[in-house]
């Protein structure tokens, strides 16, 4: 069975037709950016028809000339909250959860209630890391849009919408909405909606991913080139879907690397707490926990644009980071938050120490990594949780430089599989 798997990340769609047993694609990997809107710093928006058109030019490129193809179904990045309006029109842009305009109701909602909040849905109120504190920012800036909102969705619920007809999140998403019951009855909660002021008849149903949302409305397969009525999965959370590709089970562990760098794993017991993540797989009914290295991508591709920018990006990988890799240097990067933090509701930022004229741009980039190794300890010690890792699976654009800067000295067998987020699509069709 071939199916079209469409990942929706938040720079890029990538989308392919892929062998439902093997999870492998059967043609091209289809690839197709976009911007975020950034006109302050934090701020990070995406406007739904620009999202829209990525997501259908991606799968027509995927689908070219096949015609076999049986099913489609989803991985999504989360949280990305959109409202609707009575007719199905967006009453915002999409609010990603890099947008962190909602600090200070993030702040006020943690002195207020920080403890239940995190005991029932299994977060923080992180600004942008849960839709609905980034909806109360919305709200103060226009008090009368409660009024218009008749669908309050995440991306993942809208692409369904737009593809079927029907409406439903995924439950992993549902987790970031600050409204969900996380640790109980796995449904909206009336505690939380009451306090943020949603509507439950705005919320779509809760469903595990693998669910057949509907049909494959026929305007959009006549689009696509593909046959009306094909089965549309709901689809789940882009590291979800990783975890499928990689079957992790519990004792495994999965690093994404990425812009950042996350490490996720499957728990049976799960336990909110502020320094990880707490959801649902988003697939049947299994947990997930998911720490951050705040030492990532970001932060490499910085270094290069401003002290390497003479060097091509082969150049800088092949030459530099070897060698910064070897050198010995007494440069710290301390505090390492050059991305931020997405686990912290207060901005945090990243300085160099120790700095002295006689270092040079070498001396820097040994210090990145550094803390790149030492924040990936810290992490992975969070969600180990006293457990030593059967199997360590590297995914993302970065995995190659992480293998080698944090995995060269490992003795356990590292893997790498290409694409996991999207070829976990394909997990939804044989769960």
């Amino acid at each position: 069975m071939h199916v079209l798997g469409i990942d929706v990340g938040t720079s890029s769609v990538k989308a392919a037709v892929l062998d439902v047993e093997t999870g492998e694609p059967v043609g091209k990997i289809a690839h197709v950016g976009y911007e975020l809107d950034r006109p302050t710093p934090e701020t990070a928006t995406i406007p739904p028809e620009r999202l829209w058109k990525a997501v259908l030019d991606a799968a027509r490129q995927a689908v070219d000339g096949q015609r076999d193809v049986q099913g489609i179904g989803f991985s999504f990045f989360t949280p990305a909250l959109l409202l609707l309006d009575a007719a199905d029109e967006p009453l915002t842009s999409i609010v990603t959860h890099l947008d962190h305009r909602s600090r200070s109701e993030a702040a006020r909602i943690e002195a207020e209630c920080g403890e239940e909040f995190l005991a029932m849905t299994g977060n923080r109120p992180l600004p942008g890391g849960i839709s609905a504190v980034s909806y109360a920012y919305l709200v103060r800036q226009q008090p009368s849009l409660p009024r218009l909102v008749r669908r309050y969705l995440h991306v993942d619920s809208w692409i369904g919408l737009r593809f079927t007809g029907e409406a439903a999140m995924d439950c992993g998403n549902a987790c970031f909405t600050g409204v969900f019951d996380t640790m109980g009855t796995h449904d909206w909660c009336d505690r939380w909606c009451n306090y943020f002021g949603i509507e439950r008849a705005w919320l779509p149903p809760a469903r595990s991913g693998d669910v057949t949302l509907g049909g494959l409305r026929g305007e959009i397969a006549q689009q696509l080139n593909l046959p009306p009525g094909i089965p549309v999965k709901l689809g789940t959370a882009d590291t979800s879907s990783a975890l499928l590709a990689a079957r992790i089970e519990v004792g495994d562990l999965l690093h994404v690397v990425g812009t950042t760098q996350v490490l996720a794993v499957r728990t049976a017991q799960p336990r909110p707490a502020a320094d990880h993540l707490t959801r649902l797989l988003g697939v049947g009914d299994g947990y997930v926990h998911v720490a951050h290295n705040p030492v990532g991508g970001v932060a490499l591709e910085w270094m290069h644009q401003l002290c390497f920018h003479d060097q091509s990006t082969a150049e800088f990988y092949a030459q530099s980071i070897p060698a910064a890799i070897a050198r010995q240097t007494d440069v710290l990067l301390d505090p390492p938050y050059l991305g931020g933090d997405r686990l912290q509701i207060e901005e945090r930022r990243a300085a160099f120490r120790e700095l002295t004229i006689a270092h040079e741009r070498l001396d820097l980039l040994a210090a990145v990594l550094a803390a790149m190794r030492s924040h990936h300890a810290q992490a992975t010690a969070v969600v180990a949780d006293g457990q030593t890792f059967r199997r360590i699976v590297l995914t993302g654009g970065g995995a190659a430089i992480a293998r080698q800067v944090i995995y060269d000295r490992e003795t356990r067998a590292v893997e790498m599989i290409e694409e996991a987020s999207l070829r976990g699509v394909a997990r939804l069709f044989a769960v």
